[in-house]
């Protein structure tokens, strides 16, 4: 029977025909997609991890559109401490990993020091419900990912320390990220940088980690500058839908071998609690202190410091849903060194407002980008006082300050 006189045939040809027409209208559509959202970088492009299926045990890390980090399809504000173990024992490490996670911290930034015992640290972290960054010096980062890979534990490889430091390029660095994500396609990237520099490196990880460590003679300009740090990076990665977390102080400079910091200072508590809402607010999508400890400091020795950042983990749980998946408005505070903003999800809202001046309270009106009936003080012993009248979230604010308030909507 000819075909053109086949019904079934013909129908058969009308749907070939469609197929084939949808398939180059969405070749045509992908093309001019890739043509709008084109961006340049000092990074050239990487070149895309093979897709691989994620082994049985082992969990899928990736970065969302908008930086936050993603475990198994579940967002995750990462929020810990350095460990920096070269000269530490396993057991002196595996020690401070205990610490960390008793006081409810999720994340460690250890170092590997030899493959024989970290696969038990891994373990362990794995245990306690703790993720882990891992740098290495000579074990060589593809043994190192080849060894550990598929740890639960594991959230992601870390590939430079100070990379603004003029000792990497963007070629190698690039090259690093790369292999590491062919050898392991199922984590991320990081690096982490003391400066500006580290914006031509946005597009050549996963996480570009920003250094604020601005506590030495508290002079005025030193805490405000963590807003201005974490922003500048952030406003860098979100480029490339690259993430940016924020490396804020917990240790005394004094302890660096230059003489020059001689007479400098531990950071106070409540110049540690700034600098986290300020990085907050700045965008940042985790948090990593440095450092619990390293060769000539640490953290529990200066037990009032300790105890004081150990309290910071229940207000992160408390406003971390809205950090995740919340929409954030900064708030124009016209004022120098007050930043503030809310994060809104449906009926939900947070507000926080930062005073990172050392001189006299302050008295603001912040115009509320929303809607607001009323503002309630979501912490305990923490600092409050503001009101919420005609729009506006009135009140007065003292140096060092941080407000956080649960809003009505």
């Amino acid at each position: 029977m000819n075909h053109r006189t086949n019904p079934e045939n013909r129908n058969k040809l009308r749907r070939l025909i469609i197929f084939a027409s949808l398939s180059i209208s969405v070749i045509i559509l992908s093309l001019a997609c890739a043509r709008i959202f084109k961006v340049s970088s000092s990074c050239p492009a990487a070149v895309a991890a093979p897709i691989a299926q994620t082994p049985k045990n082992q969990r899928r890390v990736e970065i969302r559109l908008d930086g936050t980090t993603v475990i198994d399809n579940k967002p995750f504000f990462p929020f810990g401490f350095y460990h920096v173990s070269w000269e530490s024992t396993a057991q002196e490490r595996k020690l401070a990993l205990r610490d960390i996670a008793a006081a409810g911290f999720n994340t460690i930034h250890a170092s590997a020091t030899n493959l024989d015992d970290y696969g038990e640290f891994l373990d362990e972290a794995e245990r306690l419900g703790v993720y882990v960054l891992t740098e290495q010096n000579s074990i060589g980062l593809l043994n190192l990912i080849n060894a550990f890979k598929q740890k639960p534990a594991v959230l992601g490889w870390s590939i430079a320390d100070d990379v603004d430091n003029g000792k990497w390029s963007v070629d190698n660095l690039l090259k690093s990220h790369q292999q590491a994500k062919t050898a392991d396609p199922n984590h991320i990237t990081y690096v982490s940088g003391y400066s500006n520099k580290i914006q031509q490196f946005a597009n050549c990880s996963d996480v570009i980690a920003r250094q604020s460590y601005p506590i030495k003679w508290r002079k005025p300009e030193e805490l405000p500058a963590t807003y201005s740090d974490i922003s500048d990076a952030r406003a860098a990665a979100a480029k490339f839908n690259r993430s940016t977390y924020a490396n804020l102080q917990t240790y005394n400079w004094q302890s660096h071998p230059s003489k020059k910091y001689e007479g400098s200072q531990a950071p106070s508590f409540q110049e540690v609690r700034n600098m986290t809402y300020q990085a907050l607010l700045a965008g940042t999508k985790g948090i990593l202190y440095y450092s619990y400890h390293d060769s000539s400091w640490h953290l529990p020795s200066n037990q009032k410091l300790w105890e004081g950042v150990k309290s910071l983990v229940p207000e992160l749980k408390s406003i971390s849903p809205l950090l995740l998946d919340g929409n954030f408005q900064k708030i124009d505070t016209k004022m120098s060194n007050i930043v503030a903003g809310i994060w809104t999800n449906k009926n939900q809202g947070v507000a926080v407002v930062v005073n990172s001046n050392y001189g006299k309270p302050r008295s603001v009106a912040l115009e509320l980008p929303i809607a607001v009936r009323e503002a309630r003080s979501m912490f305990q012993n923490r600092p409050a006082g503001m009101a919420v009248k005609e729009g506006k979230l009135f009140g007065s604010i003292a140096p060092l300050d941080v407000h956080v308030y649960r809003l009505i909507l």
